[in-house]
């Protein structure tokens, strides 16, 4: 009787404290209530142990008066000597230290460790041996903060390990059928960013334009809570993006919580970041990394994904974040003066302004109508053809420069006002601008349109045009005049 008034008063104790497990008693039905039940949690209660009362007519009111623990059916084979062994007919016999208490009736560091891990120990146990809960009930709410009372009702008096999924469980106990108990773990959070350089500033987007073969800079941010476990950081792209090893920088706000080494799917489109110790107080871990767009890259209107979100207790997961990266088509029209008319045999090399680059290409298709962007391409000179005008996939939303190098047979090369340095420090000024823009897509493309037209090239106005032939005019006309005068003089003479 007094091993197992002990119990009740320690294990009592230990819900003041703990506040993650408890029980009720056999012989009747009772409830568990969370207070501040987190939204969107499941909470789980496992009967480890059952109860039976000396005087089943105080099992409601006064059920310290006395009884016996017995292991659950479903958790007959389990065992945890620090705890308990089993006697005759069943009966459980606890260990000091799991009931230990100090001066002030409160459970001992001893204690409250025994049982973190008991409850810990009984968690693993249900989920091998696939051990279904003797009550759940899930919190709901509109508000991401939101707490609010969450209660499992109807079960069996005994003594239960409440499992919340936000990863920590202990086991406590209540002297009353109706217990109450708290919450200790907070919810964790994750957040995603694309960060691009503007100006001076480096800014944080949900989303952002590239050329492919460029490099995207994510970082992914994890709320890490005091106690939670089983944290993981997870990062998957679609195939247009492929993550660079190697470019992983990790590190934490406050404390640092042990974690494995990143590992990067094999094939380039995800990560994982294992935690491998529970955060001894609130912190952040921020992880950047880079990704290439690639030759696979869906274009606008479609987008090129990265996902991330946070495992986190048992099965748990965070929202899943996500970004977006897009790249855009161009459609080059060479045509026969003010006409529709395709113009083949028309000669172009395409630069990026903004760094003054030759883009590189592969060819999609055998008649030479469709073009990707390809930092490994093998093509630079893009020839039109009599088959259509030329699709080209993969620019990004910003100028590019397209310098004609050969213009069709019997017709001029364009000509811009101002000359254009290339690469090579050479100028040119037959070449058209086009700034791609984001409404660009596959079914309607950013346009760029080059008119030749036939025929030499005549002076304009302002260079020695017919100048000379007036020059040379007026030179005769002078020269007649003076050859006049000079024989009227001869004559007179």
């Amino acid at each position: 009787m007094k091993g197992i008034k002990k119990l009740i008063i320690s294990l009592l104790a230990l819900v003041m404290v703990m506040g993650a497990s408890m029980t009720a008693f056999a012989a009747g039905k009772g409830s568990i209530t969370i207070s501040n039940a987190k939204k969107e949690q499941v909470y789980n209660a496992y009967r480890v142990f059952d109860y039976y009362a000396a005087d089943e007519g105080t099992n409601g009111a006064n059920m310290a008066n006395g009884g016996i623990y017995k292991l659950s059916n479903k958790f007959a084979g389990f065992k945890y000597d620090s705890v308990f062994s089993v006697g005759d007919g069943g009966i459980l016999a606890f260990t000091d230290t799991f009931t230990a208490v100090d001066e002030n009736g409160q459970p001992t560091a001893a204690a409250q460790a025994l049982v973190a891990d008991f409850g810990k120990a009984v968690l693993a146990y249900a989920a091998e041996k696939k051990i279904a809960p003797d009550g759940t009930n899930t919190q709901g709410g509109s508000d991401a903060t939101e707490e609010a009372p969450l209660t499992i009702s109807g079960l069996e008096y005994g003594y239960y390990v409440v499992d919340s999924s936000l990863g920590s469980a202990v086991a406590v106990n209540t002297t009353v059928p109706n217990a109450v108990i708290e919450e200790k773990n907070d919810v964790p959070d994750l957040d995603k960013k694309i960060q691009e350089q503007q100006g001076e500033n480096v800014v944080d987007l949900t989303g952002n334009d590239a050329q492919i073969g460029d490099v995207v800079n994510f970082a992914v941010t994890a709320q890490l809570k005091k106690g939670g476990e089983n944290y993981e950081i997870v990062d998957k792209t679609t195939e247009g993006l492929d993550i660079i090893d190697g470019s992983f920088d990790i590190s934490f706000k406050t404390v640092e919580v042990a974690h494995d080494a990143v590992s990067v799917n094999t094939d380039k489109h995800g990560f994982s970041l294992k935690f491998t110790a529970v955060p001894s107080e609130d912190t952040v871990c921020t992880v950047k990394y880079q990704a290439k767009v690639n030759v696979s890259a869906k274009i606008s209107p479609e987008t090129n994904d990265n996902e991330a979100y946070l495992k986190y207790g048992h099965d748990s997961e965070t929202t899943h974040k996500i970004t977006k990266t897009k790249t855009y088509p161009v459609l080059l029209k060479k045509v026969v003066g003010d006409t529709d008319t395709v113009l083949a045999g028309a000669h172009f090399n395409i630069y990026r302004k903004s760094d003054n680059t030759l883009v590189h290409f592969t060819k999609k298709n055998e008649n030479g109508t469709k073009y990707v962007v390809d930092p490994a391409g093998s093509v630079t000179d893009i020839v039109t053809v009599d088959a259509g005008f030329i699709t080209l996939d993969g620019f990004d939303a910003e100028t590019y420069v397209f310098v004609e190098t050969q213009a069709p047979v019997g017709y001029n090369l364009i000509v811009a006002d101002e000359a254009y340095t290339l690469p090579d420090k050479t100028t040119t000024v037959h070449y058209q601008e086009g700034t791609v823009t984001t409404t660009a897509t596959l079914s309607e493309p950013y346009v760029v349109t080059v008119k030749n037209y036939t025929g030499s090239l005549l002076p304009s106005t302002g260079g020695v045009g017919t100048t000379i032939f007036y020059i040379l005019g007026g030179i005769l006309i002078v020269a007649g005049a003076a050859y006049f005068i000079v024989r009227r003089k001869a004559n007179a003479e």
